[in-house]
């Protein structure tokens, strides 16, 4: 088993287990460790009904085969990496464990973790159901989910790049930072989405975001708010070009609509455990569901 931490090293780390959607995690993880210039730490755990967390387990003979198969997944995902992405550099390991606990303690702050929204044994429960237990709702780490569906095809108008959504507060500024870094790594756009709620206007939140912007209703205090969390950003992200867009919606369903057609979907979340639970519940699992994009969900850290 192989591990590429270091005092000062920024790492892409990615949970894989074998899966299809695993390998679409593996995939978007090397792309973005190259992009990055970082190296790129792949995960497997073993989960064992007997282990909550990970544990050292000795050599019984039951438990060879699963190690076999453990190691295999690891080796053959490293060697998919090292034969498509060669310049990234690239370790694995296996730990036996739950996955959501092996993948949370393995990234920091400063990493990015990669999943898949299936597989990863209790991983997609979680991701998908009760968040405030495990990888999204404990990592400290922005998490990226990537779905195991291609995209829908480009609507004429459909939004491209990377997406943020805004709401003007501590957790968007921290999702902001994170979006104009993947905009400019990228080389792409970056539309910053802001959903403003009126039941009256519901139905029209798609097509005030994507068709006709002087249709939304919002208040110029709020547009303030929008302009100061990414102006500070723009200045020093001078190669990223910015597009702001409005809708009269609920922001779960607005951002959700806009996964199914952009690159890169970045929304905030508000601190961990059953804190991050209400946010998580009411926006960012409504867009796990339905996004057909990566979604990266950037934690919001005490005191930023």
């Amino acid at each position: 088993m192989a591990s590429l931490h270091g005092p000062r090293q920024r790492l892409v780390v990615v949970g894989v287990d074998g899966a299809p959607d695993g390998q679409r995690a593996l995939e978007w993880a090397a792309a973005e460790a190259e992009r990055r210039h970082w190296p790129l730490q792949i995960e497997h755990a073993v989960e064992y009904a007997s282990a909550g967390l990970a544990v050292s387990l000795g050599p019984e003979p039951a438990l060879a085969e699963d190690h076999a198969i453990a190691q295999q997944i690891v080796d053959t995902a490293v060697a998919d990496v090292r034969r498509s992405w060669p310049s990234v550099e690239v370790a694995g390991e296996w730990v036996a464990g739950d996955p959501a606990a092996v993948l949370a303690r393995t990234a920091t702050e400063r990493d990015i973790l990669v999943v898949g929204s299936r597989g990863l044994g209790r991983i997609a429960a979680v991701l998908l159901g009760s968040v405030s237990s495990a990888v999204v709702g404990h990592a400290v780490s922005p998490v990226v989910v990537v779905p195991d569906t291609d995209p829908l095809p480009r609507r004429p108008d459909g939004l491209r790049g990377v997406v943020l959504g805004v709401d003007g507060s501590d957790a968007s500024t921290a999702a902001t930072r994170f979006a104009f870094e993947a905009a400019s790594v990228r080389g792409s756009p970056l539309t910053v989405v802001h959903a403003v709620w009126d039941p009256y206007t519901e139905s029209q939140a798609v097509v005030a975001v994507l068709s006709d912007p002087k249709r939304v209703v919002v208040d110029e205090s709020e547009r303030l708010d929008v302009a100061e969390t990414i102006a500070g950003w723009r200045e020093q992200f001078p190669d990223v070009r910015v597009v702001t867009r409005y809708a009269n919606g609920r922001p779960d369903r607005v951002l959700a609509d806009v996964g199914e057609v952009a690159d890169l979907l970045v929304v905030g979340a508000r601190g961990r455990g059953a804190a991050a639970s209400v946010l998580l519940g009411s926006v960012s699992r409504h867009v796990l569901k339905r996004a057909r994009c990566p979604v990266a969900i950037v934690r919001c850290q005490p005191g930023s």
